[in-house]
């Protein structure tokens, strides 16, 4: 059965997303999506003084109780299935791994989305950042990190793969070469890579991860998804149409859905 996937969107938890959980839920039904994730930040994530870009630890058993509300709101089966499923986009910290698997045993998720936000305490999203240091230097840590938590089989997905070109600065020769070691872990550990098309809206002007990387791992079978990492409901499902058109253009024929963290493939829409 076709269906249409959106992974990764966030809550008023996390400091910097607007508008309530039934409104998000709202919008992906009028936009026809089949599957709709809550992934809100980690409690964990490294935050700047006097900032907050996460929930907070004494947050978390409310937020998936109201995911659980929501599913038995709105869940449901017949010719127009619809599903709500649990998620979180958990923050890898090498230090802070012991908290992260304590989280992922806890609760019944249906996905964990694996991000890097940060190298240090430097944010991966300051454009003051690409000031202080070359692009090329940030990417190598960046990946490094990121091939650490794939093959940590830390998560389900990995979330906005080459995010340090989202700020508009790419190194020589893009973002391929990086992701192209990653790949044998990718398809070891059996993690999928999610299609982030908020970066479109972002000054790179482009899916996270670009084209050329996306059909690189298409053609070694790495499992995508698709996510509008949505922080407002207008958000959910954004730029979808031009991310279905472009994967068929490169000859995807399925996208991944995940279920008590199984992964299930899915005819693309």
């Amino acid at each position: 059965m076709q269906t249409l996937i959106d992974f990764h969107s966030h809550t008023t938890r996390c400091c910097h997303a607007t508008g309530s959980m039934e409104d998000y839920v709202e919008q992906a039904l009028a936009r026809g999506i089949g599957e709709f994730g809550f992934s809100d930040h980690s409690h964990w994530m490294l935050h700047a003084r006097g900032q907050r870009y996460a929930m907070l630890a004494e947050e978390q058993d409310d937020y998936v109780a109201d995911v659980h509300r929501l599913q038995e709101r709105y869940n449901r089966d017949g010719e127009a299935p619809f599903r709500i499923r649990l998620g979180m986009e958990m923050d890898f910290i090498p230090s802070r791994l012991d908290v992260a698997r304590d989280t992922a045993r806890r609760y019944a998720w249906d996905y964990l989305i694996g991000s890097v936000h940060n190298i240090g305490f430097e944010k991966l999203q300051e454009p003051e950042m690409y000031d202080a240091w070359r692009i090329e230097d940030v990417c190598e840590i960046y990946f490094h990190f990121v091939g650490m938590m794939v093959r940590e089989r830390f998560c389900d997905v990995v979330g906005h793969l080459d995010l340090p070109k989202k700020m508009g600065r790419l190194p020589d020769g893009g973002m391929l070469r990086y992701v192209e070691p990653l790949i044998p872990d990718l398809l070891a550990n059996d993690v999928a890579v999610e299609i982030n098309t908020s970066g479109l809206d972002n000054p790179a002007q482009a899916f996270m991860p670009g084209w050329d990387v996306v059909a690189a791992l298409a053609a070694s079978g790495v499992p995508l998804t698709l996510g509008s990492d949505a922080h407002a409901p207008h958000q959910v499902g954004r730029h979808f149409e031009q991310a279905l058109e472009g994967l068929k253009k490169i000859g995807v024929k399925n996208l991944v859905r995940f279920e008590r963290r199984r992964m299930v493939a899915v005819p693309l829409v």
